[in-house]
């Protein structure tokens, strides 16, 4: 028999890239667009102050900025974090993973002593 050629596949670069708008966690980017606008037209230009609105378009670029730099450094940032707050230690909370540990008062000895005599 001969020896086939090893089959290469091709992978699509737009599949494993995430999706980030403005370098920004899309998530978060719409939050913070949502936000900033609620504030900006609701708080400040409806009632007629426009010192709120232009507090908030400031905002807004300073939340977009500290985004950016945490998508340069890692695109999945979010979703790590979100991954890790399922795992949280915090009382009330969902938790779904229990790390193994026993507690002082439990009916069953850790170790059983031998006696010699």
């Amino acid at each position: 028999m001969a020896i086939e050629k090893a089959r290469q596949l091709s992978i699509n670069q737009s599949m494993t890239k995430p999706l980030l708008i403005l370098g920004c966690d899309r998530t978060l980017f719409t939050v913070s667009c949502l936000a900033c606008l609620y504030v900006g037209f609701n708080v400040g230009i409806s009632r007629g102050r426009v010192f709120v609105a232009l507090l908030s378009v400031a905002a807004w670029f300073l939340i977009n900025f500290a985004l950016r730099l945490m998508g340069s450094a890692d695109p999945l940032m979010f979703d790590v974090f979100k991954r890790y707050s399922q795992y949280s230690d915090r009382p009330f909370h969902n938790q779904f993973f229990f790390p193994a540990h026993s507690s002082a008062d439990t009916k069953t000895p850790l170790f059983i002593r031998k006696r010699w005599l």
